[in-house]
């Protein structure tokens, strides 16, 4: 009888021989060759209905299976209830067996959800023949070392991630649901590290949720500018799965639920200022230059002279809105650079820091407002006026909007008018609430193009909280507010006075040529009695 580990009769200890047979040393070969062949004729799983019984792979498992085999950096997206976790367990198990000296870090948003993992991973080993197993060094609830020198540990994802642990494979459940703000943290220190291995192998999984993260990593995969593979699981894929399964979980999770953890879409929460259907037509755009926080999507369309100096193209007008942080490692300090040429309007570029300081923040705006033709600037003042004030006294910017205050409210002039005049908006009750109504209906009605993916990702975090809307627990709402500020912008009347725009007049016609297409009658006809005139529409 062969040693056993620590009492463990289904596990091997370390230094026992094995004398394999002439069939065992071609099936340990076959075995390592090839993780499906071994996955399907060596690992058991637990079902609920019939105990443990052989892992039975589907054909999307074994594409997963494949390609997580060949490739380095894996994405893939499944809905709940598709096997993901037992396919990662049993593929980290052959990688584990047949590897030497490699060490898997099984990462989710809570260490027991990581446990989940690793437990499935040590009951597929301990129903493994003697002869496939190796000896077995260490058998924690969280820890695994193997005689040849692999482990694997289980772990929640934190902002210090797994920093100073050497990592050949770095798996992360559920991806999404890690919060924002660990998340950006976990893979800005650890991720670069790992990553810079030839042979390190990164594996995502999760069901969509929200415009966050994972998103920006999906969206990257599938423009294939990050260097991983995206791989879509949908329920359909599953030969047990009809739509009467379809239509129970529906009732069970409520079209919410059932559209972003079976249909697998990403979806923003329920509570979010725009709805999922505008979120849909929201296509991130690759930047045309990223440095330094800032992102442009769209270079500036430049005025051309002909060659006696004569204008004759004007170039596009901009505007650009500009948020104000303190500049410690918390909010953002943030602007958005909008072209208003014509309707669309477009986002050209953004700008997001929490590290630069009120003091160096004027500089850049004063560049990137040069930039795109001396645009328009618009400064939020509610922190400091620091910003708009260097902008205007020492740096001598001319095109910065002024605000005039009155009982009325707030006002953006050229700096003439009644009441008390400022360098910037004060993002009080009212124009928050005038902006947000307005930003809903210009991004629902498509009059303002977003296509910047942490711009996306914030939208999708802008909720519903006590009668107003900011970002949700753990997220930033700094560019969003941009949007905001530029949407309340519109609705002034000095705004169609900065490129001749009266934005107000084409959206009233428009909502007047939809009603007038939607809810007139099929027909009007005469039949001797005298003529009814429709009743009067009132807005």
């Amino acid at each position: 009888m062969a040693k056993i580990y620590n009492s463990n009769i289904n596990l091997k200890a370390i230094g026992v021989p094995v004398n394999y047979t002439e069939e065992q040393l071609k099936e340990y070969v076959k075995c390592k060759n090839d993780p499906v062949y071994f996955i399907k004729t060596y690992c058991k799983i637990v079902s609920l209905d019939q105990g443990l019984i052989p892992f039975e792979l589907f054909s999307y498992q074994i594409n997963f299976i494949n390609t997580m085999h060949n490739k380095n950096r894996v994405i893939s997206m499944q809905p709940r209830q598709s096997g993901k976790t037992q396919v990662v367990a049993a593929y980290i198990l052959h990688y584990t067996l047949f590897n030497e000296v490699k060490t898997v870090a099984i990462l989710a948003n809570k260490k027991p959800a990581a446990m989940e993992v690793l437990n499935r991973y040590q009951m597929m080993y301990e129903t493994l023949p003697d002869w496939l197993q190796q000896g077995v060094k260490t058998w924690n609830k969280g820890d695994i070392e193997l005689e040849n020198r692999s482990k694997v540990f289980a772990s929640a994802t934190t902002a210090a991630g797994i920093r100073g642990r050497s990592v050949n494979f770095l798996y992360v459940d559920e991806c999404a649901i890690i919060p924002n703000t660990v998340a950006d943290d976990f893979f800005a220190s650890t991720y670069p590290t790992i990553s810079s291995g030839t042979t390190t192998k990164v594996v995502l999984t999760s069901t969509p949720l929200g415009y966050n993260h994972f998103w920006r990593y999906w969206q990257g995969a599938e423009d294939k500018t990050n260097g991983f593979i995206p791989l879509r699981v949908r329920w359909q894929d599953h030969p047990n799965r009809d739509d009467n399964w379809a239509k129970a979980q529906r009732q069970l999770l409520g079209d919410l639920k059932f559209t972003q953890e079976v249909e697998c879409n990403f979806l923003g929460s329920s509570l979010t200022l725009i709805n999922a259907e505008a979120f849909g037509s929201m296509i991130p755009m690759n930047y045309v230059y990223s440095k330094d926080g800032l992102d442009v999507i769209r270079a500036p369309v430049k005025p051309v002279k002909n060659s006696e100096g004569e204008l004759i193209e004007k170039g596009n007008t901009y505007v650009l809105v500009a948020d104000t942080a303190e500049g410690v490692g918390g909010d953002y300090s943030a602007f958005t650079v909008i072209d208003i040429t014509e309707i669309p309007y477009k986002m050209a570029a953004k700008y997001r820091s929490n590290k630069i300081s009120p003091m160096l923040y004027p500089n850049v705006i004063h560049k990137i407002a040069g930039e795109y033709n001396e645009a328009y600037v618009l400064v939020e003042i509610n922190k400091s006026e620091q910003v708009a004030s260097i902008l205007h006294d020492e740096l001598e910017y001319e095109n910065i909007l002024f605000i005039s205050r009155s009982v009325k409210g707030q006002v953006a002039s050229g700096g003439f008018g009644g009441g008390k005049t400022q360098l910037g908006v004060m993002t009080d009750k009212k124009v928050k609430r005038i902006g947000c109504h307005n930003f809903k209906s210009l991004v629902e009605e498509g009059k303002l193009l977003i296509n910047d993916v942490d711009t996306i990702s914030e939208i999708s975090t802008f909720i519903e909280k006590r009668g107003s809307y900011s970002a949700d627990d753990g997220y930033h709402d700094d560019l969003v507010m941009t949007l905001v500020l530029f949407s309340w912008l519109t609705t002034n009347p000095y705004f169609k006075d900065l490129n001749n725009v009266n934005l107000r007049e084409m959206m009233y016609k428009q909502h007047i040529r939809e009603i007038e297409e939607h809810m007139t009658p099929l027909g009007w006809f005469n039949d001797g009695s005298p003529e009814i005139e429709p009743p009067l529409l009132n807005f």
